[in-house]
Order: C-alpha cells, then sequence, then structure tokens
C-alpha cells in the first residue's frame, strides 16, 4: 500500500498539480474551517476540480465551498474535520479515506463512492444521494435525514451505526 503524504508534502503536491498557488504551506486551521473565516487554509472556493488523482494525501479541515467536484479520486486522502458545504460531487472516490467529522451538508452526491471509508461523525443532512456506494464504510454517529438515508444502500450494521435525524436540520452557513 502506499503510504499518505505529510500535510506539507501534500500541500506541495497541490502546488505543483496548480491546485494551489505558491508560497509558504499554512498551518492546519485549530478547528474546522467556516465560511467566514478570514484565513482558510486550504480551500476550494467556486472551484471546477475535474479529472484530478489527489490519493494519498493529509489535508484535514480543508475548506469547500460552492464547488464543483468531477471525476477526482481522493482515495487513502486524510480529510478529517473538513467542511464542504453546498457543493456538486460526481464521479468522486473517497474509498479507503479518513472523513471523521465531515460536514457534507447541502452537497450534491452522484456515484461517490465511500467504500471502506472511516466516515464517523459525518453530516450528510440537506443531502442529496445518487448511486453512492457504502460498501465497508464506518457510519459511527453519521447524521443522515430518515426519509433520505433509506434509499441507500446499506448494510444492517451500518444502519444501527448511523445517528437518524428526522429532519434535515437547519442549512449550513455560506449558502
Amino acid at each position: 500500500m502506499v503510504k499518505r503524504l505529510s500535510y506539507e508534502d501534500s500541500y506541495r503536491f497541490l502546488q505543483k498539480e496548480g491546485w494551489e498557488g505558491a508560497g509558504e504551506v499554512p498551518q492546519i486551521p485549530e478547528r474546522p474551517p467556516r465560511y467566514d473565516d478570514e484565513i482558510l487554509g486550504l480551500s476550494f472556493f467556486r472551484t471546477f476540480v475535474e479529472d484530478a488523482k489527489l490519493e494519498n494525501l493529509t489535508i484535514p479541515r480543508t475548506y469547500f465551498s460552492r464547488s464543483k467536484v468531477s471525476n477526482v479520486s481522493f482515495v487513502r486522502t486524510d480529510l478529517a474535520e473538513s467542511v464542504a458545504n453546498w457543493n456538486d460531487f460526481e464521479n468522486v472516490s473517497f474509498s479507503s479515506s479518513d472523513l471523521t467529522g465531515i460536514d457534507f451538508r447541502a452537497c450534491v452526491l452522484r456515484r461517490v463512492q465511500f467504500d471502506n471509508a472511516l466516515l464517523k461523525n459525518a453530516d450528510f443532512r440537506c443531502c442529496e444521494f445518487e448511486e453512492c456506494t457504502f460498501i465497508g464504510a464506518n457510519l459511527e454517529g453519521a447524521k443522515i435525514k430518515r426519509g433520505t438515508g433509506a434509499s441507500l444502500e446499506l448494510s444492517t450494521e451500518q444502519r444501527e451505526q448511523v445517528l437518524w435525524q428526522e429532519d434535515d436540520g437547519p442549512e449550513p452557513d455560506g449558502g
């Protein structure tokens, strides 16, 4: 198995690939990012991310908003405590990734693979799912609206792990 890059090496890789501008590597934020933070760290805002292999990276607390992410692989990438509100993800693989505490609220998720991903305490409220897979994923404490989750192909164990919500709750900020 390929080893995951350090945060600094991951950021330098993103710079080399043109996803981030030149300059110093920012510190990882001390908490999950918010839309109104003056300094976000690594972010994809109003960005079109297409046909990219962003695998084996360590980029926790990354901020995604108002972006379209299509045909992208985040396989084995650490995106723990990231915020990804108001995005469209299509043909994306998060397989074997660490998505602990990620906030996916208000996203459209089409043909997204979460196979063997760590999704503990992830928030999927206000999401639309189409043809997503969760084979072997850990969904302990994940929030999903009961009606939305009924159509997801989850194992009995996964259904027991989810913290089912009766409604979507409030929309995320920044909308």
